[in-house]
């Protein structure tokens, strides 16, 4: 199958754009998205009462962080966002970021799951945001059902994944990555 066709009706050309995220405390939340998740800091900016940074990888926008001193506390019985997910380029850099957040000591490793199509490892902020990094398998490996992509949540262990895809490991400490949940 050629890359430039639909896949499950999903164009190739589809993506996600910036995320726009409110947070309390701008500097600690820019300065963890930077080490955690090796974004560098693009553009920053005060607009009114508000200073917005805007993150990213590799010249690409990824993250807006809006500052909102006065932002309430969510409550875990009410709707909010779920997790925002970075899709990574390969399954080494994929592997090289999931193992420098795990080192975060701001981060919360809280699982990781093989979908099918991609491979997915989750965190939690400091202020609580879910953050899903994930790569995507090729999509001619992508399975097919009725016309339409079929996705599943399968166990990944993660350890094992580090020790596929990142250069080096035999000089870190085997089995990093422990749910902190």
């Amino acid at each position: 199958m050629d890359s430039s066709e639909v896949v499950g009706g999903i164009a190739p050309e589809t993506a996600m754009g910036v995320v726009t995220l409110h947070v309390a405390d701008i500097d600690t939340m820019s300065a963890y998205y930077a080490s955690a998740f090796l974004m560098e800091v693009m553009d920053e900016k005060v607009r009114g009462s508000h200073v917005v940074h805007v993150l990213g990888r590799g010249g690409t926008p990824l993250i807006r962080l809006v500052s909102a001193k006065d932002l309430p506390v969510g409550s875990h019985h009410s709707a909010g966002l779920y997790h925002t997910a970075f899709l990574f380029e390969s399954p080494q850099t994929l592997a090289t970021t999931v193992y420098r957040a795990a080192q975060n000591p701001l981060s919360r490793f809280v699982g990781s799951s093989d979908h099918t199509v991609s491979e997915a490892f989750y965190f939690t902020d400091p202020e609580g945001n879910g953050v899903e990094l994930y790569a995507d398998r090729p999509r001619s490996m992508w399975p097919i059902v009725d016309g339409k992509v079929a996705m599943d949540t399968q166990w990944l262990d993660p350890n094992n994944y580090l020790e596929q895809h990142l250069l080096g490991w035999r000089m870190w400490p085997s089995r990093y990555l422990t749910s902190k949940a």
